[in-house]
């Protein structure tokens, strides 16, 4: 018979282990990632009938992988032995056997833990009718109950609940069981298992990282940190006048309330992961974070502070805590929109309130369901302590390794906070960057790449406005105010940069195109007394690149009319790829307000049609 073997594509020392099984004639079939779960619908109903908890992300993901397998039975349309890649074979395997039964039944389980033995009813020798059977790491089914198994999904539960449930339910019969298993799971000292981990509560939802900033130069640290951990921050004071205080005492009101405008236009099961802009960076990727956040199964999670500030004499109705940090500190927290929309609803506060102190109120009203990261195990507060331990901020205090850092407080927190900020992101004087990630293909032939980090792209403006000298070329067509990279001394830097990490991207994607180098690169600038628009227009470059070096003004989009595409909404330092000559028509619109900086990219269209 054939097998079909369950196995996660990273999990190799998985693979190692089966082959010790000797068996034939078996496949394995990609198992479904946790990290990586989307689109999903559990039944928000269920609670494990023995932990009492709803259903977890591993269990989703071992759920629809053996879904895939049952449609891949469907599919071969003849009878199949499922296993788990943790399966080992014991020594009354009998495939012969196991071709008469499925003649007969419908489900046959070669391994179970049995939840009701008393109700088990004896058939033969070998075999017996389960009542409650767990555990699906090998079983055999053929296409009619591959089908039943398919046809009767609704809201996802986990496997081991669902088999049962269409049992006691009459849909699936004649299933019976091995009385004695002819294969056990893999003992976890030798191999962990990828469902038990803590991968918490499954919700589907998208993670929006937002900060309040309105002094674009003063996120520097946030913006490069998230880029560097594959993270694009939405900034909710872009282009916002600032309301709240200097911030020197309490203040930060402001906050609150953009924050309360933008989510009401999100799902209420989205997650908002929220930062202040200015003293705070990225240690860690998105996935680290979500997955911790999961893991504490509550839906608003704050960090914890030293210290009761604003309101010392809120200091007593604190509940104790297992650390030394006791107290919500409202810079970093992450949570469901919808318990966010309801906090946010109960009381307001004026702009130039205090953020935090309406946060702890709400958290000391124990209204919601509200926790407090006491051992940093994503937000990191001020800690003289902090370090680093191979390539990861380290809280000795707690042994905890931080995805964020926070360095609230004065001049000396301050201080500690560029200090960790250089040993985490060190100095460099490069001036693109390389993630390595894959490209995105946002529209009909527009791909989206890491390019710069904020960093870079405040020194690239820097290095443009202080050399001068902004002007078009006579020559030009659509002038506009420029200043080439050759001027500026980086071409070589640009087009080693290019060579090596862009152009295998371009010519993956547009195969079997060539590309035949670079033609031209240069820093724009608009202002509103200078140039404000640039007409509609194609490129004298076979694939262009353009990337935003900043978004602090209003206006100015790049607008592709013929792809109905604006990079309105792009990050700051990702690079748009587009072929440049015919079908990818652009203009700049009208800049209403502040200045635009941006960077343009030109590929030879033919060889030796350098400038």
């Amino acid at each position: 018979m054939k097998k079909l073997v369950i196995s996660l594509k990273r999990r190799t020392d998985r693979k190692k282990q089966f082959y010790k099984n000797n068996l034939n004639n078996y496949k394995f079939i990609e198992a479904i990632d946790y990290k990586r779960l989307d689109n999903f619908i559990v039944d928000e109903e269920f609670r494990d009938p023995f932990q009492n908890r709803q259903v977890l992300r591993s269990e989703v993901a071992c759920f629809l992988s053996h879904k895939k397998a049952w449609s891949t039975c469907l599919d071969l349309d003849e009878p199949v032995i499922i296993l788990e890649d943790d399966a080992v074979i014991n020594h009354n395997w009998d495939e012969d056997y196991y071709k008469t039964l499925i003649n007969k039944y419908d489900f046959i389980y070669l391994q179970k833990n049995e939840n009701e033995p008393d109700k088990v009813i004896s058939i033969d020798d070998k075999l017996e009718i389960p009542s409650y059977p767990y555990n699906l790491t090998g079983y055999i089914i053929k296409p009619s109950t591959a089908k039943i198994l398919l046809d009767n999904i609704d809201k996802i539960i986990p496997a081991d609940e669902y088999v049962p449930k269409l049992i006691k339910e009459k849909i699936l019969n004649n299933v019976v069981s091995l009385k004695e298993d002819s294969c056990n799971q893999m003992s976890r000292d030798v191999s962990p298992s990828d469902i038990e981990v803590p991968a918490g509560i499954a919700r589907n939802f998208t993670v929006h990282p937002i900060t309040v900033g309105t002094d674009r130069k003063k996120c520097n640290r946030l913006y490069t940190s998230a880029r560097s951990c594959g993270i694009d921050v939405v900034n909710l004071g872009n282009n916002v006048e600032w309301q709240g205080t200097d911030m020197v005492g309490p203040g930060g009101g402001h906050k609150v309330n953009l924050l309360r405008e933008y989510i009401n236009k999100l799902p209420d099961n989205d997650v908002i992961l929220f930062t202040d802009a200015y003293d705070v960076f990225y240690a860690d990727n998105l996935e680290t974070i979500t997955e911790r956040y999961l893991g504490f199964n509550c839906k608003v999670l704050f960090s914890a502070e030293q210290y009761c500030w604003p309101d010392a004499d809120l200091e007593h109705v604190f509940p104790d805590a297992p650390t030394k940090y006791r107290f919500l500190n409202s810079g970093t927290f992450i949570g469901e929109v919808g318990e966010l929309k309801k906090i946010l609803a109960t009381d307001s506060v004026d702009d130039d309130g205090d953020d935090q102190l309406y946060y702890q109120k709400i958290f000391l009203s124990g209204e919601f369901d509200i926790q407090l990261d006491y051992e940093g195990y994503i937000f990191q507060t001020h800690e003289a302590n902090t370090t680093m331990l191979d390539g990861q901020l380290f809280n000795p205090v707690t042994n905890c390794c931080p995805c964020i850092y926070h360095g609230n407080g004065g001049d000396l927190t301050k201080k500690k906070f560029e200090q960790l900020y250089d040993r985490f992101i060190p100095p460099t004087k490069d001036l693109f960057f390389w993630s390595g990630r894959d490209y995105e293909i946002l529209d009909d032939d527009i791909l989206l790449v890491d390019f710069m980090t904020q960093d870079q792209c405040e020194r690239m403006i820097e290095i443009a406005d202080n050399h001068g000298g902004w002007g078009s070329l006579e020559y030009d067509k659509f002038p506009a105010q420029e200043i080439r990279l050759k001027e500026l001394g980086l071409w070589d830097e640009l087009k080693t940069h290019w060579e090596k990490n862009i152009v295998p991207i371009i010519e993956s994607y547009w195969k079997p195109m060539e590309m035949y180098g670079l033609r031209d690169a240069f820093v724009m600038r608009y202002s509103v007394d200078t140039q404000k628009e640039l007409p509609l227009h194609t490129d004298a470059s076979l694939v262009t690149g353009s990337i935003k070096l900043n978004d602090d003004y209003e206006g100015a989009d790049l607008v592709y009319p013929r792809q109905n595409f604006s990079n309105k909404d792009i990050p700051v330092g990702k690079c748009i790829l587009f072929p440049g000559m015919v079908t990818h028509g652009h203009a700049c619109q009208p800049l209403k307000k502040g200045v635009k900086y941006s960077f343009t990219i030109w590929t030879n269209r033919y060889p030796g049609d350098g400038m």
